[in-house]
């Protein structure tokens, strides 16, 4: 019978991303000494044979190839319920460990447990080493007028601080926040006993949202440490099916304002946001080059969705 009682349980969810796949897995194990782990792969039936290159290249992963894509919510679910680790990191396939960081994410959730810490996250690097903004505030519908890059640029030129606007700082020092991308997401066992799993009815996109919402409801505190950097390339599956990829992002973040919010904040929302793709459609149609077709043609299907039954079957 096996004693082993690893410290994270590590799950990673992948679809198509079979050389990003490699990539991660490799830095997870050449750059985690300190700490035991035990690391899971959910394979959505991926049609690059991510499946069977962690069979023959990873032994050690604990593999879940599954035979359709159950999404992303519901495929780290697989996972965490049967994990051990008294910590767990959920992790994109796109991203490489560096300079120890799943090391780092453990030390420091240890020396700060008294701080009843909830989803701990890092510093996000482009491939090219520059910063990934990556926290965000929870929605709110007169913060989002100005948290914006056009309201960046005017409130800059009448004040050399805009450290309000969450989507411009620069990510530098240690806080408390109410969400990031969850391309890296380090919590205890503590949490996910007392928050759960993640709401499978999200497909892609908003589950990470959600997640940080029921744990700050839950009594945690999410926090990011700019000290542990990760490389994160991004959206390397999503990208691969553009114009449903879009639609699902609404998708899912109006199922989050369901969820969370109230039926005025949802529809005021829903209204913006038409009136937005609106404007982006007609500028794109005045383009010529392939990209400004293609844009074009993302946000007509966004559009007709908006307007479908589909969009209000959350």
């Amino acid at each position: 019978m096996s004693h082993f009682k690893p410290d994270v349980s590590v799950v990673i969810v992948s679809w198509n991303t079979k050389d990003l796949l490699r990539s991660c897995l490799k830095t997870v194990f050449e750059q985690t000494k300190e700490v035991l782990l035990e690391v899971f792969v959910v394979d959505n039936n991926s049609p690059d044979n991510s499946a069977g290159m962690v069979a023959e290249e990873f032994p050690q992963v604990k593999l879940i190839a599954n035979p359709d894509n159950k999404g992303f919510a519901a495929a780290n679910n697989q996972a965490l319920e049967v994990c051990t680790g008294k910590y767990i990191l959920l992790l994109n396939p796109d991203t490489e460990i560096v300079d120890g960081a799943i090391d780092k994410l453990a030390a420091y959730y240890k020396a700060h447990e008294a701080k009843k810490l909830g989803v701990l996250v890092c510093k996000l690097l482009n491939d090219d080493g520059s910063l990934q903004k990556s926290v965000n505030k929870f929605y709110n519908f007169w913060r989002s007028f100005l948290d914006n890059r056009f309201m960046y640029n005017v409130l800059s030129q009448f004040s050399a601080s805009t450290r309000m606007l969450t989507s411009h700082w620069e990510h530098d020092e240690s806080r408390a926040i109410d969400w990031a991308y969850g391309a890296v997401m380090f919590y205890s066992r503590e949490v996910h006993d007392k928050v759960g799993v993640l709401d499978a009815r999200f497909f892609i996109y908003a589950e990470e949202m959600d997640y940080f919402m029921r744990v700050s409801k839950a009594g945690f505190t999410n926090w990011f440490i700019p000290d542990v950097r990760i490389i994160h390339y991004g959206k390397s599956s999503s990208r691969q099916r553009r114009g449903a990829m879009f639609i699902q992002n609404y998708k899912s973040f109006y199922l989050f304002l369901k969820k969370h919010y109230s039926f005025l904040d949802l529809i005021a929302y829903r209204l913006r946001a038409q009136i937005y793709l609106f404007l982006w459609y007609f500028k794109f149609s005045l383009g010529s080059s392939e990209e400004d077709k293609l844009q074009k043609e993302v946000y007509w299907q966004t559009i007709r969705w908006h307007f479908s039954k589909d969009s209000f079957s959350n």
